[in-house]
């Protein structure tokens, strides 16, 4: 089953053609959470597949879209749509996760937008590897980055970019994607074309690009120096926002929901930037101890983990328990992470509250 049309009121719209009002809107009109609670497997249903837009998506046709590949390169190329899908191409399931989900569990919040725990999704990716097409284009031996520039612009007229290390930019999983959930990528979620960049923050996975620039120094852009930088308490930056860390996060209950007596299988989703999922443990009591969490794996190391637990609340009135995730490098989630300015990559681990009638 999909997404059910029963939970959604008829009041409610949809932000795009071919997405779902189901969304969590932000309230800003470009960035929308995805209701995990609607989400019954791995994959993410493309109309539930969370927005996250640093500008309005621009108005592209299929037809019309075309990257350049050029910089510190021996064969510049053009390639249009269909140039793409004529190359040897490959398909992954993926999770991709805004870097500040989660952000409004900060004290005090971070810059930016206030994300609930659902700026999350997973599905399966087609394109082809941007190493194929970098090995086309012939990299020049002081090649150091790769600088994607994307259709959109902001307010200003300024498209938006974004640098990526020239090898993680070679990652085999690293792919310019034309086909998500087997079906075209959604505009907002950058179709025609996007680049798609696992285990990383979403902002690496630039949407709509239009050239593709191999630089021979560090990009010193405005995402990469100012922004996706964490910023201690100090005033001090003390590291860039790459690979997302181990989180586990829960889909149902929402946070003081009403249950009913009784048994109930609470469920949710868990991933990593550093290994596939190890476990997923639940606490229902107060994180004292922890029990075994029953875990579906998605397709593949890039995808993310479903897990669900069987929970019975000892009593009547409020209830809580308590999840957290291990990957397969050792890493778990801590009990706090360390604040900084712009709330990038909370992790801690998550409590739910909920009422028992």
């Amino acid at each position: 089953m999909g997404y059910s049309e029963q939970l959604v009121t008829d009041t409610q719209v949809a932000p795009y053609p071919g997405k779902s009002p189901a969304l969590i809107s932000l309230g800003d009109g470009l960035n929308f959470s995805a209701p995990l609670a609607l989400v019954n497997r791995t994959l993410v249903d493309n109309p539930l597949f969370f927005l996250r837009s640093n500008n309005p998506p621009p108005s592209l046709a299929a037809g019309d879209w075309r990257v350049r590949v050029d910089g510190r390169v021996q064969r510049p190329l053009t390639l249009d749509l269909e140039a793409i899908k004529a190359l040897p191409g490959v398909t992954h399931e993926v999770w991709l996760e805004c870097a500040g989900n989660s952000r409004k569990r900060w004290n005090p919040p971070g810059e930016g937008n206030q994300w609930d725990d659902q700026a999350i999704s997973d599905a399966r990716f087609t394109g082809v590897p941007l190493a194929t097409i970098l090995d086309r284009c012939g990299v020049e031996d002081d090649a150091v980055e790769v600088v994607a520039t994307g259709y959109d612009v902001d307010a200003n007229g300024t498209h938006f970019q974004r640098g990526l290390p020239l090898d993680v930019a070679r990652d085999p999983g690293v792919l310019l994607a034309y086909a998500m959930n087997g079906e075209p990528v959604p505009a907002p979620n950058g179709g025609p074309v996007r680049l798609l960049v696992p285990r990383w923050a979403g902002i690496a996975s630039v949407k709509w690009p239009s050239r593709i620039e191999v630089v021979n120094t560090p990009f010193k852009g405005y995402y990469n120096a100012e922004r996706y930088i964490i910023v201690d308490a100090d005033g001090r930056t003390t590291g860039r926002v790459r690979e997302m860390p181990v989180k586990s996060v829960v889909a149902w209950p929402n946070e003081g929901e009403q249950i009913g007596a009784g048994s109930h299988t609470v469920f949710g989703f868990a991933w990593s930037g550093h290994a596939p999922i190890e476990r997923v443990e639940v606490s229902t009591d107060d994180q004292r101890t922890w029990l075994p969490a029953r875990l579906t794996r998605g397709e593949g190391p890039l995808a993310w983990t479903r897990w669900e637990f069987v929970w019975t609340p000892s009593t009547g009135g409020t209830a809580r328990f308590a999840v957290r995730a291990t990957d397969g490098r050792g890493n778990t989630q801590p009990e706090r992470a360390a604040w900084n300015k712009f709330g990038y990559q909370m992790n801690a681990i998550l409590t739910r509250t909920v009422t028992v009638a």
